[in-house]
């Protein structure tokens, strides 16, 4: 499924690459004949996941919480490698620590990677695409926890929240420039992040997480991707301002439960 716009040479741009939903983008995005540009501030991972640039794919280390490197290496790629078409906010960090814990510096990291960090980057997008009159997309990859609590995420939540609500925004300003703008929320996925912190923190919370999925499972990394590229393609022509949700029926409600 590619995204159909009209000059196949456009560039897709993945934040988050090197690792995780990121990094399967990326590389799906590829073998599906894309052009992509994955966006880490991990170089050494993105070295090692990417080895070298391509043709198809061009590595390159940006922090999305620095605002003059990341509006500056935008603005590089589109002069120096071309034009940019699609974008996809998967850079985030996911730390659990209770409420009364939650240091100002870890919410202040977490909401500046989850929210300004996304805000920063489709800006910035935005803004050579108005330019440029190209109908792009912009996807970003919120969560369940923007509406689903659950202990140890307090920072994390309202960090997502926002990108939900943004995502809406975005969408309504910039659907006259023919701009899409739409989001994944994804429930439990395993990804590394997520597979390293059931390690840590037991079978038993672990358990828990399952046994309040109604299909049982958590998610699978290409199951996120697929819906991503479902939202950048020509298929999803329609579909501006939406939030997919990606979570086994985890927020329908009470799960396993038989009415007597």
């Amino acid at each position: 499924m590619g995204i159909d716009n009209s000059d196949g040479n456009n560039w897709v741009l993945v934040t988050g690459a090197a690792s995780g939903i990121g990094c399967d983008l990326a590389q799906s995005l590829v073998e599906k004949g894309e052009r992509v540009i994955a966006l880490d501030r991990d170089e050494g991972k993105l070295n090692k996941v990417y080895n070298d640039s391509s043709a198809s794919l061009v590595c390159r280390c940006l922090d999305v919480c620095d605002v003059d490197v990341a509006a500056k290496t935008v603005e590089m790629i589109r002069e120096e490698i071309g034009m940019i078409k699609g974008l996809v906010n998967c850079a985030g960090i996911y730390p659990v620590t209770a409420f009364l814990d939650i240091a100002v510096e870890e919410w202040d990291q977490v909401l500046n990677t989850n929210l300004r960090g996304s805000f920063i980057m489709a800006q910035s997008v935005a803004r050579l695409m108005v330019a440029d009159k190209i109908p792009g997309s912009i996807v970003n990859v919120t969560s369940t926890s923007a509406t689903f609590c659950r202990p140890g995420v307090a920072h994390y939540g309202p960090s997502k929240a926002g990108l939900t609500q943004l995502t809406r925004d975005m969408a309504l300003e910039l659907a006259p420039y023919g701009i899409r703008v739409n989001a994944v929320a994804p429930g439990v996925i395993g990804t590394e992040t997520v597979l390293d912190a059931a390690k840590v923190q037991g079978a038993a919370e672990h358990a828990a997480k399952l046994t309040s999925i109604p299909t049982g499972r958590i998610g699978e990394v290409h199951e996120i991707t697929a819906l991503i590229e479902f939202l950048l393609s020509s298929q999803a022509s329609y579909c501006t301002g939406s939030v997919l949700l990606a979570d086994g029926g985890l927020t329908l409600g009470i799960p396993r439960y038989q009415a007597a």
